[in-house]
């Protein structure tokens, strides 16, 4: 037990320093995040808690993955709440139609869906962190997840104590030890019954390598937690020396040559410097041939072009920039003859959901909003290759923002929570402009500012 708590304070006291900001926890109804959550009250009880933490908050996601047993979850951490006093926030939402949407695995939409949920919360009510239940053995499946499935270095380094808001106050604790505590303070919690089906690869690991493992080396879970230390640091060494190399190497046009290929290692340096041109790691051997080969050969990403020019790597992104959109605009009240205009370079706004000033920016990968007529968020990527929209002129799209959320993919689409209804009482009626020489990218009043 003391393990247990001794841990999480020496970690909270580290990842919160001192702050007196609010925290959402994000609480299954597992063992573990119920016990985070025990350890939470507790801090809470204490003096250096509530100087520390203004707040906390529960929140739990229903996957709709288990049915009745889903639903049994979301009532057990309800009722949990209001016992203790807590804010609740819950949302249901359907992990497989979402993760056959975007083509992607249920454990991966899970992990987007809940996310993206927890940060929207954290802007709603001014929360500064995230609490996760993950422990010792979840850091130990992720590393051996990840060297399976050849992630690299960056995916040994599993699962970090902090990654942004995100914070992880048991990831030092093992889950024998998280049970053991469980017991000794009667602290009840929900049992996931597919948590003992091996049919996913997470499981296999936690069921049938895990304990092979430990037999081979006991606290195997923590041993590996100190390797995923070690090469986090590692990581860092290595970023700083790529970022070393990379201005080092840096011409206007691209990389030299001869700075990139002095004292050998090509192909790493060649991967480290293009990958965030979107190159592959596949195209390495073909780029790294070519260095020393006829100029001109051009090499394609999904973003940009590269070919040699004599002693420099010359990278060009696939379409040049167009000038920054133009929009006009002007508010009107909504009369009962007001008709909705279908030109799509017209956006109809409600201007009362709209958060001022609005910006402009190009979208970023990522970027999601809910399209007009539907109930659910989308990535704009995605939207995107629905209109069939060529990958050279994806560059050329703009949104325009709603604070942190998209109101119109300018040109294309409103999102759904800005449209007019029968309750909106004021329009702001936003029209996409062709740009000429002179004019300027955005409408010169407050209400519209850059990103």
């Amino acid at each position: 037990m003391e393990m247990v708590e001794t841990a999480f304070l020496l970690s909270v006291r580290k990842l919160l320093r001192d702050s007196s900001g609010g925290i959402l926890l994000a609480v299954s109804g597992g063992v573990d995040s119920m016990v985070m959550a025990h350890l939470f009250v507790k801090w809470l009880e204490t003096k250096e808690g509530s100087q520390m933490c203004r707040e906390v908050v529960i929140a739990h996601m229903n996957f709709s993955l288990r049915g009745a047993e889903s639903d049994r979850d979301q009532g057990f951490v309800m009722d949990w709440a209001h016992e203790h006093g807590m804010a609740f926030y819950t949302k249901t939402v359907s992990t497989l139609d979402y993760a056959a949407e975007h083509r992607i695995s249920a454990e991966m939409a899970a992990r987007d869906l809940r996310y993206d949920w927890f940060r929207s919360l954290c802007r709603t009510h001014g929360l500064f962190h995230i609490a996760v239940a993950h422990n010792a053995n979840d850091r130990a499946e992720t590393m051996l997840l990840n060297l399976v499935r050849g992630t690299g270095l960056r995916g040994l380094c599993s699962m970090r104590e902090q990654n942004d808001m995100v914070i992880r106050p048991l990831l030092e604790v093992p889950r024998s030890r998280i049970l053991e505590y469980a017991r000794e303070n009667n602290i009840t919690y929900c049992v996931d019954s597919t948590n003992q089906e091996t049919d996913f690869a997470r499981n296999k690991i936690r069921h049938l390598v895990i304990p092979i493992l430990e037999q081979i080396s006991p606290n195997v879970e923590l041993r590996m937690g100190k390797n995923a230390r070690n090469l986090q640091q590692a990581q860092l060494l290595l970023d700083s020396v790529i970022e070393n190399k990379r201005i080092a190497c840096a011409t206007p046009q691209g990389f030299s040559i001869p700075c990139l290929i002095r004292e050998g290692h090509v192909e790493f340096w060649l991967h480290a410097l293009l990958s965030p041109y979107g190159f592959k790691e596949a195209q390495i051997p073909g780029i790294s041939e070519s260095l020393l080969g006829q100029s001109g050969k051009r090499h394609l990403s999904w973003s940009h072009a590269l070919w040699i020019d004599r002693q420099e790597i010359v990278i060009r992104p696939l379409t040049e920039p167009r000038p920054s959109v133009m929009l006009d605009y002007r508010r009107i009240e909504r009369t009962p003859g007001f008709i909705i205009p279908k030109d799509s370079k017209i956006a109809t706004l409600d201007a009362d959901k709209l958060q001022f000033p609005l910006k402009i920016r190009n979208w970023e990968p990522g970027d999601r909003f809910i399209p007009l007529g539907m109930t659910g968020f989308k990535k704009i990527s995605d939207f995107l290759v629905d209109q069939k929209i060529p990958v050279y002129e994806k560059k050329d799209i703009y949104v325009l923002c709603s604070g942190n959320d998209i109101a119109w993919v300018i040109g294309w689409r409103i999102d759904n929570r800005f449209r007019v209804t029968s309750a909106t009482t004021t329009i702001l009626l936003v029209h996409q402009k062709e740009a000429v020489p002179g004019s300027l990218p955005l409408p010169e009043d407050p209400e519209f500012v850059p990103e």
